[in-house]
């Protein structure tokens, strides 16, 4: 379809800037709404790919701006959350303003304005964290990923009557843009992860823009309310297997 609409929100870096480079091989308009208008190096080119800078947080000045979108570009056929709280102070009431509140208002008003396509699909990016506990990361990180795979379950059901599909995909272990240098001067930490991951690598934000393109396209039709795990296989093992996973041999 030339004319589908698709709107990424937190397109600008990691996951989401994945997403749009895949998308922007193929056809449709995209639009990318983050915090910041990303830097010219870090833009993925293309004409049909539009940035916008935006509050999300802010209902009446971002409900304003996604109708612009729909008058512009039509309805919303493809609908990505991938944003990311980053401010400082209380990182539970940030997270769950960004992560949630904003997702829940977004996708209400998209329906409640009938501005989603006759057939379209939602999906939201959460974390393998919704239910395992990362001790690097706050409280406010884990429930957010938690909430949003409910509330994945919840629109699934909610808005299939209209036509609207919702999923998830929750990654871990992935190797972004951002943390190549980290890992180039931490080599043995790649290794490492590398070595207790079934599939012997870590992810890329290409294996989860295929996830997420997958569960978008007309070939996941009959899949809503379902969360993706994308995670090379590590958190089907056992927490004692990870200690002796470099010994395990290949059937």
């Amino acid at each position: 379809m030339n004319s589908h609409h698709s709107i990424v929100i937190g397109g600008t870096k990691g996951l989401g800037r994945g997403l749009v480079q895949l998308w922007s091989e193929g056809e449709g308009t995209i639009c990318v709404i983050g915090r910041r208008l990303p830097s010219a190096d870090t833009c993925v080119p293309g004409e049909r790919i539009h940035y916008f800078s935006a509050d999300i947080t802010q209902t009446e000045s971002i409900f304003a701006s996604l109708d612009d979108l729909v008058k512009k570009f039509g309805p919303v056929a493809r609908l990505v959350f991938s944003q990311r709280y980053r401010g400082t102070g209380d990182t539970l009431d940030g997270e769950l303003k960004v992560g949630v509140k904003a997702t829940q208002q977004i996708i209400e008003h998209l329906t409640e304005t009938d501005q989603f396509a006759r057939t379209s699909a939602i999906v939201v990016v959460s974390s393998v964290c919704g239910q395992f506990i990362a001790a690097e990361q706050p409280l406010g990180y884990h429930v957010t990923k938690a909430a949003l795979d409910q509330l994945v379950r919840f629109y699934a059901v909610q808005l299939a009557p209209k036509g609207i599909r919702v999923n998830g995909v929750a990654p871990n272990l992935i190797l972004k843009e951002e943390g190549l240098e980290f890992y180039r001067q931490n080599p043995d930490l790649q290794r490492h992860y590398e070595a207790v991951i079934p599939l012997g690598t870590m992810g890329s934000p290409r294996d989860v823009a295929n996830a997420i393109d997958f569960l978008c396209s007309e070939r996941a039709r009959y899949i809503t309310g379902q969360t993706l795990i994308v995670d090379g296989g590590l958190t089907v093992l056992l927490q004692h297997s990870l200690g002796v996973r470099p010994s395990f041999r290949t059937i």
